[in-house]
């Protein structure tokens, strides 16, 4: 068992279980008749997340430590945009957190952990890349999302 893996990988529950909290307030803060696809799609990436989380905790598990049930911190707001630009922006720490952590699964010569890590941040810039489409089709004013 490697402390120092165990560590990392409760950093990620940690912020994953933010993430969860913060995309499906997003969800929820929304009119039901407003922005139907970006609210679908907030929840949709909250369920990513979520088994983001699960993976995560699983390997700590299998390593034989506990997993971290608290979130990392959780930003909350009415206005769409704004929620659009917190949530791109949770997803810019969270890739430049999962590519340290890839970097000392590496050192630690912890090839599951690794895997694990860069599946989880393919999906990670997938959904900065949405929040970032999002954010520009809002600014310019589409209806319809």
């Amino acid at each position: 068992m490697s402390q120092k893996i165990i560590d990392i990988l409760n950093e990620a529950i940690q912020s994953e279980i933010g993430a969860i909290m913060q995309y499906m307030a997003g969800h929820y803060r929304m009119p039901k008749d407003k922005h139907p696809v970006v609210r679908e799609m907030l929840e949709r990436i909250s369920v990513e997340e979520m088994k983001h989380a699960e993976s995560f905790s699983k390997r700590v598990v299998a390593l034989g430590g506990r997993e971290a049930i608290t979130p990392d911190m959780v930003h909350f707001s009415n206005d769409l945009v704004e929620i659009i630009d917190l949530n791109e922006k949770a997803e810019d720490g969270a890739i430049e957190m999962y590519q340290k952590h890839i970097k000392v699964c590496e050192q630690e010569n912890d090839l599951e952990t690794k895997a694990i890590y860069e599946d989880v941040l393919k999906d990670e810039i997938r959904h900065k890349k949405i929040f970032a489409a999002f954010k520009k089709l809002l600014e310019s004013n589409q209806e319809g999302l």
